[in-house]
């Protein structure tokens, strides 16, 4: 029996030696395989594409919460990547609330700081 369900991150490598790093797409019980959508990798061509791999050779990565901002935003990068209008839509409604919860909270802004999550400086 196969540990994998649909839409569980795993990381592992392929028959050809390719690390990769995506999520389940589909799975074959009687077979042990899954179809991995690839969003990392040492490969670079095998990125945004489906690989299937033996569950054997899959380890689950784990959980990341969706209570901080910085996983949000690489869920969001992911989203762009993948071209998933909804999840981005989603993630960017997660992100505005926990934006909104935080503004309580004082905040400070050195001039040159960074402003945004892809590292972009201010200019003034």
């Amino acid at each position: 029996m196969m540990k994998f369900e649909i839409s569980d991150w795993v990381q592992g490598k392929t028959v050809d030696g390719e690390f990769i790093q995506g999520y389940i797409e589909t799975t074959d019980d009687q077979r042990e395989l899954v179809r991995v959508r690839v969003v990392q990798s040492d490969h670079e061509a095998a990125v945004g594409k489906t690989v299937t791999v033996h569950s054997s050779w899959l380890k689950q990565l784990p959980l990341n919460s969706l209570n901080d901002r910085k996983n949000i935003e690489s869920l969001i990068d992911l989203a762009l990547a993948t071209y998933d209008e909804t999840w981005f839509n989603e993630l960017s409604d997660r992100l505005s609330s926990l934006q909104h919860e935080g503004k309580s909270k004082p905040k400070s802004r050195v001039r040159g700081s960074l402003i945004n999550r892809l590292g972009l400086y201010e200019n003034k």
